[in-house]
């Protein structure tokens, strides 16, 4: 407070005292009233953050328990690691396997003769690798055979000026990602190109053909250098492709990869090691301990809330002291939100298991949970399903060829049938009738639209094929190893139909979408003619007695309770698919419940926002305040120095009259 300095100068009262006395006993109470409303906010505004916290770290709870696939775990175990590592699937038998690797897989490895250097010029032309099957004997050098693989896409490199050195050869071939990968190697004796098959297996080894620009695509000068055929082996096999042997309970399989992921429903076998004689046992079992570990997190959770709250709710007896919160309808309302979803049955379920309580999730007088260990793990055992059902957003279709794949929210907890009125089905193109084996340079292009895909132009290995099912295969390699066809992620299958003496293209995509179009070819004879093929088409149905929308092999339901039931049809018969059995799960409903309280504009977030407008209009009540006792300080010292002037004055005229009637004394 600034302006008014005078003291009492005329009367010699201390006025600036008695005015800072005035004005501290005017502000003293009002101040004091602001200062206790702004502790009281701020403990609240405190207690809050703290409730939200625990609140969000309950919410997380909840995470491990709200996704079906945490109920559909399996453990795989291996009695020796070092030979063989597994992993199981939710797909997988609990079984027990006695395992023997007796060889693992291998990829091809060919390498050049030695050059001078890395830059060292090879030679010009077109170079050719294909993928398949090798019968070679590196003992004698003999090669007498190569079945192509289809399904693997043919890489053919144009080798000129801007390549044709060992160190771009290498960088052209693996830019292409054919399925090759090449390094350079150097050592004292020069540098070699060393190309590997990217796939192990005994399919997946190479035949590297070439146009050597000098015209002789045999001997080692050139690019003719690089052959690995049947008519030239320039190349040397340093490693062959084979398949990994395992014996499955004293069974042999072979397969390509050290993965091996098919031999066994559900099960994963990365094979490490191979030790012939040494038997290792893998088991499968349900993996408990995770669904365990989460259930008593989320129990956890939520009497750590229960914890925070009471406090902050109830009356202290011992204190005689009431909680910050108590009376507070937002935290009482969200408790009694959270307590009732704990509760109550889980809409559609029946059996043993329909609610918490069923699972052994009990509340106590203090109103925490407590978990029955026993009775979680005997529905486990017993009733694993229904036990996912109760957590989780669950489908369970009665017919193995029902998946399901998803619920929305507006999907509606219910028993829905399932019908089929028109199954998923391919695109296929039926070709013309080839007329030639011989392919060569006026007759060995052409381009094709796969699912909407164009792709460029498709050139074809020239040469005299051993039958049209060789054809076929050259001619499915060269389409899905299409730059485009790949990038697009479609593929083709191409047969050859001898019954009817034609060509066919079957697009490997299932639905509407599915279309097999020849666009371009350069003759008539490979039976590639220009033409459009039959479209696929969408599977189609009813869910719940209601139509439902069909793409490829799912069906979704877009209409009525099951609104957003998508369910995946894997076979192709036409009729009643049984039904499937939907239900939201208690916990997507408690994380709603979480999410209207925590997110943005919730019931905790508005009430923290209404904490602090409260807390914004205390800094202006007290801001008025400091106006007010500016205003009365002024006043006062206005009054006071005109009283004090007053006071002088009267002061100087006491002492003129004192002075004029006192008697004058004579000496």
């Amino acid at each position: 407070m600034t302006g008014i300095t005078s003291t009492g100068l005329g009367s010699g009262l201390d006025i600036k005292s008695l005015v800072s006395g005035l004005v501290s006993a005017e502000k003293t109470p009002l101040a004091k009233r602001l200062d206790t409303q702004e502790a009281r906010i701020t403990a609240r505004v405190s207690s809050y953050g703290n409730l939200k916290s625990v609140m969000s770290t309950f919410q997380g709870s909840l995470s491990a328990l709200k996704n079906l696939s945490a109920f559909q775990k399996l453990t795989a175990t291996s009695s020796d690691t070092s030979i063989i590592a597994a992993t199981a699937f939710s797909n997988a038998d609990q079984a027990s396997y006695n395992l023997e690797v007796k060889q693992l897989a291998k990829s091809q490895t060919l390498a050049t003769q030695a050059f001078s250097s890395a830059t060292a010029t090879v030679g010009t032309g077109a170079l050719t690798i294909k993928l398949g099957a090798t019968s070679y004997d590196p003992l004698t050098d003999s090669y007498t055979g190569f079945t192509q693989d289809g399904n693997k896409g043919t890489l053919t490199l144009a080798v000129d000026s801007s390549n044709n050195t060992l160190a771009g050869l290498s960088e052209a071939i693996n830019k292409a990602k054919a399925g090759v990968t090449a390094v350079v190697v150097t050592d004292t004796s020069g540098s070699r190109l060393v190309l590997n098959s990217t796939d192990s297996g005994a399919n997946n080894s190479m035949e590297i053909s070439v146009a050597d620009s000098d015209a002789n695509n045999t001997d080692t000068a050139g690019l003719s250098a690089l052959a690995f055929n049947a008519l030239a082996t320039n190349m040397t096999q340093h490693q062959a492709a084979q398949d990994a042997k395992l014996a499955i309970n004293g069974l042999d399989i072979l397969s390509a990869s050290n993965t091996v992921n098919t031999a066994l429903k559900g099960l994963s076998l990365n094979l490490q090691q191979a030790q012939p004689g040494k038997i290792v046992t893998v088991g499968i079992a349900q993996n408990n301990d995770d669904i365990t570990k989460a259930v008593d997190s989320f129990v956890k959770g939520f009497n750590d809330l229960v914890t925070t709250v009471k406090p902050l709710v109830n009356y202290d007896t011992a204190k005689q002291q009431a909680g910050l919160l108590q009376g507070d309808f937002t935290v009482n309302s969200s408790m009694a939100q959270l307590r009732a979803e704990l509760v109550n049955t889980v809409s559609g379920l029946s059996g043993s298991a329909k609610s918490m309580s069923d699972l052994g999730i009990s509340t106590q007088k203090d109103g925490t949970l407590v978990l029955d260990s026993a009775k979680l793990s005997s529905q486990l055992a017993s009733n694993r399903a229904g036990v996912a059902a109760v957590f989780a957003v669950s489908g369970r279709p009665s017919s193995t060829h029902v998946v399901f794949a998803a619920g929305t929210s507006d999907t509606k907890a219910g028993q829905y049938a399932i019908d089929i009125t028109q199954i998923a089905v391919q695109g296929v193109l039926n070709g013309a009738a080839p007329s030639s084996l011989t392919v060569a340079a006026g007759n060995d292009t052409f381009a094709i639209k796969l699912d909407g895909v164009q792709s460029g132009t498709i050139a074809l290995t020239q040469k005299t094929y051993a039958g049209y099912a060789d054809l076929a295969t050259e001619i499915q390699s060269r389409i899905n190893g299409d730059s485009a066809i790949k990038t697009g992620g479609v593929s083709v299958v191409v047969g050859y139909d001898a019954g009817n003496n034609r060509m066919t293209f079957t697009s490997k995509t299932y639905g509407a979408s599915s279309l097999v179009e020849i666009t371009a070819n350069s003759t008539t004879t490979l039976g590639l003619s220009v033409g459009l093929g039959v479209a696929g088409q969408d599977v189609a149905g009813t869910i719940g007695g209601l139509a439902a929308t069909g793409k490829g092999r799912e069906l979704t339901s877009t209409t009525g309770d099951p609104t957003g039931l998508k369910l995946i049809i894997s076979d192709n018969v036409i009729g009643s698919k049984g039904t499937v059995d939907f239900s939201r799960g208690a916990i997507e409903r408690l994380n709603k419940v979480m999410s209207g309280l925590l997110d943005k504009g919730g019931s905790l977030g508005s009430r923290t926002d209404a904490f602090q407008k409260s807390l914004d209009n205390i800094t202006k009540e007290r801001a008025k305040l400091s106006d007010r006792m500016t205003l009365l300080e002024t006043r006062l010292y206005n009054r006071f120095n005109k009283m004090d002037a007053l006071l002088g004055q009267m002061q100087s005229i006491s002492s003129y009259l004192t002075q004029q009637f006192t008697p004058k004394t004579t000496s």
